[in-house]
């Protein structure tokens, strides 16, 4: 019995119950070693309305072994913080992982975003400091058409001057694609050099656009 008269307790106590079979877990958990052989997996678990879909994807640029450990990772991390709930979703530097009681695969999702921006501000904004290298990144959910792809990737990048302008370093996430930017390297692989520039990268703020009933997980990389 529910002893919060929230509606949004209520409604999550809802969820528990009817996602309680199968475990979500049973979706994610066999993402695990095929998404490490090929970077990219989805796995359906249950029938009917009791059915459960999941997806992994790494980053092309990492080593297998790599994108191993954080699907790994993530997925025992929704296991955790996201128990009974029907739709969650984590995203690492190098990987994602999602699942959801609604087969969301070939469907474009911008839904929901999660915005990282970095705490530190450029020291001159208009030039953005001459001589300083920009890295970028854009990546989509395979399961996409391309052309979806690329539309996905410009509204992101259409997000970042309302909530990274002037940062060092932004992040815009969907479910369907990401797209990112900082002032030191972050592909793979990382020299000496490029290490230390990563390890000076700031701390960064969360902005959640378009929230509603969902677990969101985020962290750094876990390498």
């Amino acid at each position: 019995m529910a002893t919060s008269s929230s509606p949004v307790a209520v409604l999550l106590l809802l969820v528990v119950l009817v996602v309680a079979a199968p475990s979500p877990c049973s979706a994610v958990d066999p993402l695990v070693p095929r998404a490490s052989a090929g970077y990219y997996a989805t796995a359906t678990a249950g029938r009917g309305d009791s059915a459960i879909w999941g997806l992994a994807q790494c980053r092309g640029d990492i080593p297998a072994s790599d994108c191993a450990l954080c699907v790994s990772a993530a997925a025992r991390q929704l296991a955790t913080a996201c128990r009974g709930r029907a739709d969650a979703r984590v995203w690492y530097d190098y990987c994602f992982v999602r699942y959801d009681d609604v087969d969301f695969r070939g469907l474009p999702d911008t839904g929901y975003a999660l915005i990282l921006l970095n705490t530190q501000n450029a020291t001159d904004p208009e030039a953005f400091e001459d001589g300083v290298t920009i890295y970028g990144l854009g990546w989509c959910t395979r399961d996409i058409a391309a052309a979806d792809c690329g539309l996905c990737v410009a509204q992101a990048v259409a997000e970042m001057p309302n909530y990274c302008r002037f940062r060092r370093g932004c992040r815009v996430l969907y479910s369907s694609c990401m797209a990112r930017y900082e002032t030191y390297p972050f592909f793979f692989p990382l020299d000496g050099q490029d290490a230390g520039d990563a390890s000076t990268a700031g701390d960064y703020d969360k902005v959640v656009l378009n929230p509603y009933i969902i677990c969101v997980v985020e962290g750094v990389a876990l390498i």
